[in-house]
């Protein structure tokens, strides 16, 4: 059994109208937004030197991604 996993994600929308049809989008997302580590499952392979052993992560660090789109 290896560790378990926490993945936190986040997003945050904001929309400026300029008229019935036209906005315009502000986007910020969070991608494991709490920038906890996951670590990969233990080393599976009898009489090496790594077997039992957690040598790695399994997932990026934190990542935030800024955007905007506009709708017509």
């Amino acid at each position: 059994i290896g560790p378990g996993i926490a993945n936190w994600d986040f997003s945050l929308f904001k929309s400026f109208s300029f008229d019935e049809k036209r906005k315009l989008q502000f986007r910020a997302e969070f991608f494991n937004a709490l920038n906890h580590a996951e670590f990969a499952a233990p080393g599976a392979t009898i009489a090496t030197a790594q077997f039992g052993r957690i040598s790695g992560t399994t997932r990026d660090p934190r990542d935030i991604q800024l955007a905007l789109k506009f709708l017509w």
